[in-house]
């Protein structure tokens, strides 16, 4: 988006059907500063990725659930 917010939807993808994997190549390839907002439909996100995105490094600035009930994750890529 060029001003360093990034945006990935991961629909209803869960960790069973490689959330964790997707969310480690899409914060892997924004530079480091930058934020990835993630949002997520699957129940369990909201429980799996910000302790995967803390255990990576990176730093969870929020955590949200947006008014259709889906999980609204904002991360800072640290490294």
């Amino acid at each position: 988006e060029g001003n360093g917010t990034y945006r990935f939807d991961a629909g209803d993808l869960g960790c069973a059907d490689g959330l964790a994997g997707e969310f480690r190549r899409r914060i892997a390839a924004i530079p480091v500063g930058d934020v990835l907002v993630v949002t997520a439909g699957d129940p369990a996100a909201k429980e799996d990725l910000p302790p995967l995105a803390r255990m990576m490094g990176h730093e969870v600035r929020a955590t949200e659930t947006s008014d259709d009930g889906r999980l609204v994750l904002t991360v800072e890529r640290r490294r």
